[in-house]
């Protein structure tokens, strides 16, 4: 057994990364200005861009039309909470579509949580995208069909 904690934590992180490799959600950090600094490379699979397009956007790009709107209220409501000086906000969730390259959407369910340095100062939101598009499907089928019956 290895006793260095340099060693277990290069191990660690190395693990962390073959993680964000392997899953098929997609993690992602954006700056206080709306930017993306990381995406995960599984955005690939789920949207079609390449972790380097997604960062070359604006985050509020990444949603398709229709739902900005509520993606920028939600972010302004956090930033705007954070100037009253709360540090600590509840890891949000809320389903959207985002955009995908082939010019469609996949609907998602994004959890997101605000990030704070020692001095409580915001530094970044760190998040999650799971495609939901087959449960959306699903539920739309259900509601018809009881609408129907």
């Amino acid at each position: 057994m290895n006793n260095n904690p340099l060693a277990a934590l290069a191990g660690s992180m190395d693990l962390f990364r073959k993680i964000l490799e392997t899953t098929q959600d997609v993690y992602w950090v954006i700056d206080k200005t709306g930017h993306f600094v990381y995406v995960s490379p599984s955005v690939f699979c789920q949207r079609g861009f390449t972790p380097e397009e997604v960062k070359s956007m604006p985050a509020l790009e990444s949603i398709y039309a229709e739902d900005r709107p509520m993606a920028q209220q939600t972010f302004s409501l956090g930033l705007e909470i954070i100037d009253k000086g709360l540090t600590r906000l509840p890891a949000g969730k809320v389903r959207l579509r985002q955009v995908h390259k082939n010019g469609g959407f996949v609907w998602t369910e994004v959890v997101s949580e605000f990030f704070f340095n020692e001095e409580r100062e915001f530094m970044f939101v760190l998040g999650i995208s799971r495609n939901i598009s087959q449960l959306v499907a699903v539920e739309d089928e259900l509601t018809a069909l009881q609408a129907a019956g």
